[in-house]
């Protein structure tokens, strides 16, 4: 009671502390929202808000446009958090199908321009030599004009005759493409390893859901059930598998450079593993380009993008144009192994347990660091081991299933 009665001098004696903590506090909470740390389903709606004022003033089109904005027919908006690569990500149901919406950026050159005063778009001849340049310099791939008449259009299948709107479609496509997601999503549909693309309207475009893994976290694997031992094991040969899908099923292997458990998905049926974060997804040959583009280098440390790694010339001082690493390590490394400081794991990975075998053990490190000098893997682990770690997950998986089924 005393305590009460005192507390508004206390506040008043130490106001300047308090306001002090309150504006820290403040701060917080607007950067774990505005990196999407933390996310309220009202940032959702404020988005769909957006896409339907644009709707609305012509701005806006795409085949979500009308069941979001006239029939209502999306609804059950959920916003999605760590997210921060995108300024929207948000999970709607359409018809009992749930899909997720994600945002472009739009603070690129716009594709229209003024002459005297006069309102300019390109011709279609033009445009279609513009989408086969975006995705030269992108995916560094020449596609033929038959690709790029379906990339020019937001439903393939439809060809806009109104001029105005297709000046606006025209407008949308141009923010859509520019975005590595919406692009590998649109290009590769026939490849079935990256979301399906459902639809677009406006700078927004949605994609299948996909199930989240449910090994988000490794912190208590070492307790794990013979059951569970068995669940990680099929997972990390669903893991293997698209790996392998990504080096042989396009015309250059395909390099993730942001790999984490959760950016792996399932397909409703749990059946169908795919990597769903595609920002930083790029072909062999534009990772190269990369990596031959910085500018000078002095360790081996100056030659990474995110998870992917060159080594540093120190001679000449470049970065070498090989990529010193690849899918498979990076997943032995970060996935299969865990957070790791100085060699000593300290958060256990997906394959880390009380279940886990010497042998297991072994080639993971060996896969993770083939060379076994350098603190981070700088060298792609050969075929050789590839095959010696798939088979042996797959015996321990088969053997662990028989127990579950025996007992």
């Amino acid at each position: 009671m005393l305590l009460a009665r005192r507390f508004p001098g206390i506040l008043y004696t130490h106001r300047c502390t308090f306001y002090c903590a309150g504006i820290i506090f403040s701060t917080f909470i607007y950067f774990l929202f505005k990196w999407n740390v933390l996310c309220v389903n009202l940032q959702a709606w404020q988005h769909v808000r957006r896409m339907c004022n644009l709707y609305e003033q012509g701005i806006a089109v795409g085949s979500l446009c009308a069941p979001l904005c006239l029939s209502k027919d999306i609804n059950s908006l959920t916003c999605h958090s760590f997210q921060a690569a995108k300024e929207a990500v948000f999970s709607a149901e359409w018809h009992h199908i749930k899909l997720v919406f994600k945002s472009v950026a739009t603070d690129v050159q716009p594709i229209h321009w003024y002459d005297n005063g006069v309102l300019k778009y390109p011709s279609e001849k033009e445009f279609l030599s513009t989408i086969r340049t975006i995705v030269k310099r992108k995916l560094n791939l020449t596609i033929a004009y038959t690709t790029a008449m379906m990339l020019a259009r937001l439903k393939p299948s439809y060809v806009e005759k109104e001029p105005i709107k297709r000046r606006q479609e025209m407008e949308s496509l141009w923010y859509l493409l520019q975005d590595n997601e919406y692009l590998l999503s649109t290009m590769f549909t026939d490849k079935d390893v990256f979301p399906q693309l459902i639809g677009t309207c406006g700078p927004y475009f949605a994609v299948e859901y996909l199930e989240p893994v449910p090994f988000t976290s490794s912190l208590f694997s070492m307790g794990d059930t013979r059951e569970k031992w068995g669940q990680r094991l099929k997972l990390a040969l669903q893991i293997m598998e698209l790996l392998n899908e990504l080096d042989i099923s396009f015309r250059v292997p395909f390099h993730l450079c942001d790999i984490k458990l959760d950016h792996f998905a399932f397909t409703s049926n749990m059946k169908k593993l795919k990597f769903i974060d595609l920002d930083e997804a790029f072909p062999r040959t534009v990772l190269k380009s990369y990596f031959e583009r910085i500018g000078s280098c002095k360790s081996d440390d100056d030659c990474e993008f995110l998870d992917c790694r060159s080594t540093c010339n120190r001679t000449v001082q470049k970065c070498d144009s090989a990529i010193g690493n690849n899918n498979l390590q990076i997943v032995c490394e970060k996935i299969f192994l865990g957070w790791r400081l100085s060699n000593t794991i300290l958060v256990p990975g997906l394959l880390m347990s009380q279940h886990t075998p010497s042998e297991l053990a072994a080639i993971l490190r060996q896969c993770a660091n083939p060379d076994g000098i350098a603190e981070k893997g700088r060298r792609i682990p050969d075929d050789d081991l590839r095959k010696r770690l798939f088979s042996l997950l797959f015996e321990m998986e088969q053997s662990a299933n028989n127990d579950i089924l025996l007992w």
